[in-house]
């Protein structure tokens, strides 16, 4: 996508797929137990994602200090 990073089209993906999520748990007929599940199970999935997208948002902070700090030294 232009002008986006990888690590804002990996968010707006997170998010937009936490959005269908919900509005299709809202409106699929469901018992009580069988929601709760795939509330839980949905939890655990998106919980997982975002710890993959912190991870990798400290991976290219950190990175792009090291360049930075190179830079600094060869100035």
């Amino acid at each position: 996508m232009r002008g986006f990073s990888k690590t804002q089209v990996a968010g707006l993906f997170i998010t937009g797929a936490a959005v269908g999520t919900v509005a299709a748990l809202l409106f699929a007929p469901k018992t009580g137990v069988q929601m709760r599940k795939d509330i839980r199970r949905i939890s655990r999935r998106t919980i997982n994602q975002l710890d993959d997208l912190q991870t990798d948002i400290r991976d290219q902070i950190s990175e792009g200090y090291s360049q930075v700090r190179k830079m600094i030294k060869t100035a």
